[in-house]
């Protein structure tokens, strides 16, 4: 039988995660400098769940290869990677960073370029060539490659397959005012039953893949500014067909400019959220429209001076993105933003540096970020927001009450209006952050669970609630 529970309201400490400090632990004084890297070619990370780091990078003697390496838990080369810790890949990406990913099974794939077009290569966790793949490890696509900004090219995972996209050009070189997106077997070779013959030919310059598998091109005014002068998004189904019940045929215009992008990414939710050279964030529902709930001020400080990172991450419904500011560039922030796009002022990270390089790459943890800086591999370490810090002091006037246990959606009654519901785990832990009653929780595993509320009148209280 459920029951509805009636709940006790206790002032809590407004304790949010934020960066403390560098990780000291790791490497030295949580920087990890990359011997010889050439700083023209960034680094790209992937991390594991022990801890350990994958990243690729080039050498200033040799910035026509990409080098793959491990890290251990405390920053130091795992030597019995590859190599004495490092796989040299005979295909690079200069002035941007090679695509590094890694596969459920563990396996790596790094993209690059050879001459004629995409090249990429898979790597066994241990840093050996993975032989199996494509001709002696790697699977060449001619005449795709990177666009005039250096971009538009990658690669997404689509369950056992690859999505691999790039500017298209011809066989004099020529950049094309389209793209081309293939799909490639589990073994490399180029999925013939995907789109039309195994590929498709979109005007879209940054591809994405849904939580449905889907395929999503998204056209930023870049390419082709004739036939869509705002821009669109063009949908495929997972199989590369057009997805004719979205927009018009599979296409929708956007009928406003979205200024200069030069960065989007798709999060958990299939929205897309870009920053354009204004440093303006802004997000794209999944129906295509603009998300008017999410609402960025680029002249709130710090980001009314300096210039924004090309990376912008998400985590538990939150962004993270870097900043440079500085009459030369020379001071770095790290700054969170909620999901509706304002600034999270309980978390600031600023240093003063030597040298106006940005951060780039960030992978954000529970307990801690790694971010790439010109030749180093940073690790800051993040206070994590617990409930240890509660006051049992009583408020009278407001009250609550949960459907529990909980099954498929949350289910409250409250006569004040709620302002949040964080959900953590039995070890702490934020989960999930919702607000409304009957949201749905089915993806949460079963198990005891804290629900702080906050309400709008700013009382807050908590209680433990059962997950069936």
């Amino acid at each position: 039988m459920k029951k509805i529970l009636f709940l006790t309201i206790l002032a809590i400490q407004n304790i949010a995660a934020q960066i403390i400090s560098y990780d000291n632990s790791f490497a030295s004084n949580g920087k990890f400098t990359i011997t010889n890297a050439s700083n023209q070619h960034y680094i790209n990370l992937t991390d594991t769940t022990d801890g350990s780091l994958y990243f690729t990078y080039a050498k200033e003697s040799n910035i026509g290869t990409t080098f793959l390496s491990k890290l251990n838990t405390n920053g130091t080369i795992d030597s019995s990677f590859g190599n004495s810790g490092e796989v040299s890949i005979p295909y690079f990406s200069p002035g941007f960073p090679s695509i590094l990913k890694k596969q459920t099974d563990g396996k790596l794939l790094v993209l690059g370029f050879y001459e004629d077009g995409t090249a990429i290569t898979r790597v066994l966790p241990n840093g050996q060539i993975d032989l199996s793949f494509g001709i002696n490890g790697t699977s060449k696509i001619p005449y795709i490659g990177m666009g005039f900004n250096a971009d538009s090219f990658g690669i997404h995972l689509q369950n056992n397959k690859l999505i691999v996209y790039g500017t298209a050009f011809d066989s004099n070189y020529h950049l094309l005012n389209h793209s081309l997106i293939y799909r490639l077997n589990e073994n490399g070779t180029i999925d013939q039953s995907f789109g039309n013959n195994g590929s498709i030919n979109t005007k879209g310059n940054f591809i994405f893949v849904d939580n449905q598998s889907n395929i999503i091109s998204f056209i930023s005014n870049v390419i082709n500014t004739n036939v869509y002068p705002y821009g669109a998004l063009e949908k495929y189904n997972s199989s590369g067909q057009v997805f004719s019940d979205f927009g018009n045929n599979g296409v929708l215009a956007f009928n406003s400019s979205l200024g200069m992008v030069n960065t989007a990414f798709m999060d958990s939710n299939n929205y897309i959220v870009c920053a354009n050279i204004n440093n303006e964030i802004f997000r794209i529902h999944p129906t295509g429209v603009y998300d008017t709930s999410f609402i960025f001020d680029n002249n709130a400080p710090p980001f009314n001076d300096g210039n924004l990172s090309l990376y912008i991450n998400e985590k538990n419904g939150n962004y993270y993105t870097s900043w440079i500011t500085g009459s030369t560039g020379e001071n770095i922030l790290i700054s969170k933003l909620t999901s509706t796009g304002s600034i999270d002022p309980s978390f600031n990270y600023s240093e003063n540096t030597t040298a106006p390089l940005i951060i780039n790459q960030m992978i954000i943890n529970d307990n801690n970020i790694f971010a790439t800086r010109g030749n180093q591999i940073l690790k800051f370490s993040l206070n994590n927001p617990t409930l240890a810090t509660i006051n049992p002091l009583t408020a009278n006037n407001t009250s609550i009450s949960f459907e529990n246990p909980v099954r498929q959606n949350l289910i409250y009654q409250s006569k004040e209006k709620i302002s949040k519901i964080e959900l953590y785990s039995s070890a702490g832990k934020i989960v999930k952050v919702l607000k409304d009653s009957f949201s749905p929780v089915s993806e949460l595993p079963k198990g005891i669970y804290t629900a702080k509320i906050t309400f709008e009148n700013g009382s807050i209280t908590t209680k433990k609630l059962i997950k069936n």
